[in-house]
């Protein structure tokens, strides 16, 4: 399928790399995936990955060649490979890239082909801060050209049919765990077996098959939940991309302190995520209201009160004021901040017991759930 696409007075070609096969389900697989696209600009040929280019006629394409850079070309490129693995890397040969186009770089024992993923003054901000200025180990060795797309082709056509294998492989080693996704390293010195497990597998007597059948590296990859969800992508409940999958580049530890601080419903199914745990974006504000309720003392602590003992339920940090709970009659009410910082300073507020915080959590959540939410197993 080609189509032209008109871009002020440039005019592209696109070129849409679709094949028929004759294993049934391979076809569809193959249909589905839509991966490659080929722009023409100007007699030079580049490769897109329309996974993330879905049209380039619409789409924002950011390049390297920057006018905040004084016209020179950023040094850094940020590359995502399968499964959403990101790292950057440097551009020392100073080449004219674009978002999502297909590279070819340098990794540990040979050389992979990626997408780019940020560039230019992206990729220099990411430098800074998502990769605390740690120089790049690899760099960006070249363009992708059409040897290298058809290599990189074959290379996919190739990882369904592994995959298939090894599924069965596994089905006749007895062996519980779950095989997600295969990755073959563009010049095939490794090829990389993603999957999950409830826990840890003696894959040993597989990896040596995999080997004989295969004859390259074979590298089984356990991933968590999180990174399966991230792999997979999706919608969030907010109506925009899985931060997983746009702008997380590292997972951090989640756990129901965070939730219980900010003081979100204590409803399981809202809390977590695809991935079945806690929600990433519960780390997002949760220094802000720490920040905020240090002026404020802990949730559940009590207050004595002229009419009676009273248990801080809630505070609003936006109308500065706190709500109590009546011990004697169960009644609500809100207590202004300058009142319960008077009885502060009175010592009328006992805080809770750490234990009483634990055992609170344990009565909303169960202890189970809470194992199996803030468990990460990699």
């Amino acid at each position: 399928m080609n189509e032209i696409i008109n871009d002020g007075n440039k005019t592209d070609e696109i070129e849409d790399f679709r094949e028929k096969k004759d294993e049934k389900g391979f076809r569809h697989q193959l249909k589905k995936s839509n991966i490659f696209k080929k722009q023409f600009h100007h007699g030079i040929v580049k490769y897109y990955n329309s996974d993330f280019l879905a049209d380039p006629s619409v789409s924002t394409v950011k390049h390297t060649l920057d006018e905040s850079f004084g016209k020179r070309y950023s040094p850094y490129a940020e590359i995502v490979f399968k499964c959403k693995r990101k790292k950057l890397f440097k551009n020392i040969h100073h080449y004219p890239l674009r978002e999502f186009e297909f590279v070819i770089v340098q990794v540990d024992n040979g050389i992979d082909v990626g997408t780019i993923y940020s560039c230019g003054e992206e990729a220099i901000n990411k430098f800074h801060t998502v990769y605390r200025e740690e120089e790049p180990e690899f760099s960006i060795i070249r363009h992708m050209n059409f040897d290298d797309f058809q290599k990189h082709k074959k290379n996919l056509e190739d990882e369904i049919r592994a995959l298939a294998q090894i599924k069965a492989m596994v089905k006749e080693f007895n062996l519980e765990m779950k095989v997600t996704e295969t990755e073959w390293q563009f010049d095939r010195q490794r090829l990389t077996v993603y999957f999950t497990a409830p826990q840890r597998i003696d894959f040993r007597e597989l990896v040596k098959e995999l080997a004989r059948l295969f004859k390259t590296r074979i590298e089984l990859r356990q991933i968590s939940s999180r990174e399966e969800a991230k792999r997979i992508g999706g919608m969030g409940p907010c109506g925009r991309c899985l931060c997983c999958t746009s702008f997380v580049s590292e997972f951090t530890h989640v756990t129901l302190d965070h939730a219980r601080v900010q003081q979100l419903a204590n409803n399981v199914a809202k809390l977590t995520g695809y991935c079945g745990r806690l929600k990433c974006c519960l780390l997002f504000e949760h220094d802000i209201y720490v920040d905020a309720f240090k002026n404020y003392p802990p949730l559940n602590s009590i207050i004595e009160l002229p009419e009676g003992n009273a248990k801080l339920v809630k505070v609003d940090i936006f109308k500065n004021q706190a709500y109590i709970q009546m011990l004697s009659t169960g009644l609500y009410c809100y207590l202004p901040y300058p009142d319960m910082l008077r009885l502060w300073e009175n010592n009328k507020i006992h805080p809770p017991k750490e234990e009483d915080i634990k055992k609170n959590l344990k009565e909303e959540f169960g202890i189970d759930e809470i194992d199996l939410l803030e468990d990460e197993m990699i």
